[in-house]
């Protein structure tokens, strides 16, 4: 009988342990569910201010975008964005498809999804861009934050 006891004490425990976690991983999603696009939105606003919380300053952490290849770290992605993105754009509005998936392991997580993007340069010309984009977040003391990015778009263009 002792035996029997400790073994449904022991799988309580165990069942305990592995409904904590999948608690825990449904919260995270659902913060990333609703972190995700607020970071989508401040690249929209066209102020590097606004988007900078959201990234991991750390000086080896590589972010792709569509131009150029490769970004070694936020300092170089920072100026890169404003050169390349900001500065000659008058309006950029981004929308995050319905196909946002996220995804988390303890202290790590992943969004993928697709968006739109309409963009009106200073000359007044308007263009429209499909693209994918992925990012990993890493769970750090003040919430999530970005550690690597990569946005594309298909060969072809939208």
């Amino acid at each position: 009988m002792r035996k029997f006891l400790t073994t449904l004490c022991l799988a309580g425990v165990g069942i305990a342990g592995f409904l904590a976690t999948q608690s825990r991983a449904q919260q995270s999603e659902k913060e990333l569910r609703t972190l995700v696009p607020k970071i989508v939105a401040a690249w929209g606003t066209l102020d590097i201010s606004k988007v900078e919380p959201y990234y991991a300053q750390d000086a080896d952490f590589a972010y792709f975008d569509l131009v150029p290849m490769k970004y070694n770290n936020w300092a170089e992605y920072r100026v890169g964005v404003q050169k390349a993105l900001f500065d000659p754009n008058a309006s950029i509005k981004l929308k995050v498809n319905d196909d946002l998936r996220v995804h988390s392991r303890r202290g790590l997580a992943w969004a993928t999804f697709t968006f739109g993007a309409d963009i009106t340069n200073k000359q007044g010309a308007a263009s429209h861009l499909d693209g994918r984009w992925t990012m990993v977040l890493e769970k750090r003391a003040k919430g999530w934050i970005v550690v690597h990015e990569h946005v594309s778009a298909p060969l072809g263009g939208s």
